[in-house]
């Protein structure tokens, strides 16, 4: 498996702590997370997410004086079920965090699943190591440019819309697409929106394996977040096995575009893999094997 670095915004909504968790529960070597902006309840539910899997990283927070909580829900729940307080510190700037791990593991890849703003600086930076792959929740390829097997009524017409990562960060995001990057790719909501994670699903989970830590947090945060929700949204757990796995989607080269208010994407025959479709078969059996 390889050596991976994540910026995310955990403790917002609960699908960042999912895709941690199928990621550490597929034994990746997660080398770093960087949390933005980095509040202190979010730390904190990083620091409880390497605690309970065992996982020795730095964590860094793109802003080093969030005070504010922005947490709650499952996350507070999970802090509490495991003792642990609600506030925690980072070990520096996401930034220092992401090029320190760069250094340590030259041939690390990024994972963002949120704003792309410590990953960002760090490519900004001129002695920057360029990581050869990179994978993204976000972006959008419009049906008129691949019709999926699934097509929802809201994105009928559309050719952009606004994907809150990318507009979370606009200036890291230009960055960020202007690295020259070898893989790049965008798991946009074309393809995520029609992905569910429900009652069902969580059925035909089977238990955790024994000794693994992950599957086990993933399994006791689904518990508490479908006790209060009918189904969840799969955006980045979708685009973590797209990271590992990305022979089970449908790809389109193209480029993201900044478009009004939102993303679009534009055909290039040399551009980066936008997400057109998926084996939703093939996903569900990588989350049932952790693999």
């Amino acid at each position: 498996m390889p050596d991976v670095i994540v910026e995310t915004d955990l403790g917002h909504d609960p699908d960042d702590l999912f895709a941690l968790c199928y990621l550490a529960a597929a034994r990746v070597a997660i080398r770093a997370i960087t949390i933005v902006p980095g509040d202190p309840d979010q730390l904190a539910v990083a620091r409880l997410f390497a605690r309970v899997t065992g996982i020795d990283i730095s964590i860094g927070a793109s802003h080093l004086t969030g005070r504010k909580p922005s947490s709650g829900g499952i996350h507070h729940a999970l802090l509490k079920h495991f003792g642990l307080p609600r506030d925690a510190e980072a070990d520096g700037p996401g930034e220092q965090v992401v090029a320190t791990a760069m250094g340590r593991f030259p041939d690390a890849e990024l994972f963002i699943i949120g704003p792309c703003t410590s990953t960002a600086r760090y490519l900004a930076r001129p002695d920057a190591r360029v990581p050869r792959r990179v994978t993204m929740q976000g972006g959008f390829l419009g049906y008129h440019l691949h019709s999926p097997t699934i097509r929802l009524p809201e994105f009928e017409g559309k050719e952009w819309m606004p994907t809150f990562n990318l507009n979370g960060d606009r200036k890291g995001a230009a960055v960020l697409m202007a690295a020259p990057v070898p893989d790049r790719r965008l798991v946009g909501k074309n393809v995520c929106h029609t992905i569910l994670y429900d009652a069902a699903v969580h059925a035909s989970m089977p238990s955790p394996p024994r000794g693994n830590a992950a599957a086990e947090l993933f399994r006791l945060a689904m518990n508490l977040y479908l006790a209060n929700h009918a189904s969840k949204k799969w955006h980045d757990p979708t685009a973590a096995v797209c990271h590992l796995h990305p022979e089970i989607g449908t790809w389109v080269r193209g480029r993201v575009t900044k478009i009004g208010s939102g993303w679009g994407t534009v055909l290039d025959e040399t551009g980066d893999h936008i997400l057109a479709d998926i084996d939703r078969n093939a996903l569900w059996e990588k989350f049932r094997t952790w693999k």
